[in-house]
């Protein structure tokens, strides 16, 4: 099947074919894996709902072929993300084990759009609008969600990077650029992309919904701490939102991902999905990114459950998991601060100071909190 849209232009690696998509197939299976407008060539990988890890091989026009290379440990990964949010933020704004329902003082995400006419088809009639498509509203959506589900402030660039071709990226920068200029603890850059509608369809509350396809750029500094974000949202997302990630692509190019070590792209179902399909799987979704990187939830149900049946039903997994957390913190700062510090007694003293003051709060504030309550 093809999909021609209304105007075609020069392609690169790491962007869109807007004439095409690309259908990536299992070598041995003969499965098709994934769909997608991005230009796929060699060496780019895929991971898939079940956490199957994929690889290019090669690619014939349109059509490209991968080998299965592992099962990825997305619950490793996500703990080792928690580890350094922990490190970053500090133990108290983490809320492990907290059942925290509001995002701390100075949360910020922001928001952005590098192709700013990605519509909806059945929503606007056409995949192009100009100067803002249909994406731009699902951003206000999700933007809106964050603040009134959990607190969350953001910021949503309403800035247009048009026109949609390989220089866009080049466009959008500057707007990344100045959004990371307030700091904010995510970077998201949200699209649609276009493939068929059973590549992205979904349901939620019976109601249509659109999958949600998380993108990585190969050729950046930040692929790894991207790439942990990445799963830690995966991970907790298949397990709250099940059946809302469709996977994890990894495409060559950077996607200014380089700016930030927690910068994603979100492909927010296709053009044949309705924008609001895509809007009742975001408003979902997005609870993700608090819960990340905060241990927030709305109404800390979510936390406060999840504690409730580890305590009650795993024995002592919760607790274990907490002492690996605080092992991978201590881990993890050494091996960060080795790199600021330079100096093997500059990351004693830091390590010295953090078990003196974070370390010692922490507990203090654990033993006040008592036992997690029970989902309501």
């Amino acid at each position: 099947m093809v999909l021609l849209l209304p105007t075609t232009w020069t392609v690169f690696a790491g962007d869109e074919d807007t004439s095409q998509w690309y259908t990536i197939i299992d070598h041995d299976t003969k499965k098709v894996l994934m769909e997608t407008c991005h230009v796929v060539v060699a060496g780019d990988e895929f991971i898939d709902e079940d956490n199957s890890r994929y690889r290019v091989v090669n690619v014939e026009g349109h059509t490209a072929w991968a080998d299965f290379i592992e099962t990825v440990d997305v619950e490793t990964e996500a703990l080792a993300f928690q580890a350094q949010a922990l490190l970053r933020l500090g133990f108290l704004r983490a809320g492990v084990g907290l059942a925290a329902d509001r995002a701390p003082q100075g949360g910020l995400v922001a928001i952005y759009h590098t192709h700013s006419d990605e519509s909806y088809v059945p929503t606007s009639g056409s995949p192009s609008v100009t100067p803002h498509g249909d994406v731009y509203d699902v951003g206000a959506v999700i933007s809106a969600s964050l603040k009134n589900a959990v607190g969350l402030k953001t910021v949503h660039s309403w800035e247009s990077h048009l026109p949609h071709d390989g220089s866009a990226y080049m466009r959008s920068r500057r707007t990344a650029i100045s959004l990371l200029k307030k700091n904010p603890d995510a970077l998201l850059d949200l699209h649609r992309d276009a493939a068929p509608l059973s590549a992205y369809a979904t349901t939620v509350m019976g109601k249509p919904g659109a999958k949600v396809m998380i993108v990585l750029g190969r050729q950046n500094p930040n692929l790894k701490a991207n790439e942990q974000f990445a799963l830690a949202l995966k991970h907790f997302a298949d397990k709250e939102f099940p059946g809302f990630v469709r996977g994890i692509f990894y495409g060559d190019g950077t996607f200014n991902q380089d700016l930030s070590p927690r910068a994603l792209l979100f492909e927010m179902g296709s053009h044949e999905n309705s924008r609001e399909a895509a809007e009742r799987v975001m408003v979902n979704f997005i609870n993700s990114i608090p819960a990340v990187l905060y241990g927030v939830t709305p109404s800390g149900q979510t936390a406060r459950g999840t504690a409730a049946r580890q305590a009650k039903g795993e024995g002592g997994v919760a607790a274990s998991t907490v002492v690996w957390l605080i092992l991978l913190v201590f881990i993890g700062t050494a091996v960060y601060l080795l790199v600021t510090e330079r100096s093997i007694s500059g990351v004693k003293e830091r390590l010295r100071r953090f078990a003196k003051v974070e370390f010692r709060e922490f507990v203090r504030v654990k033993e006040k909190a008592g036992p997690p309550e029970d989902e309501t």
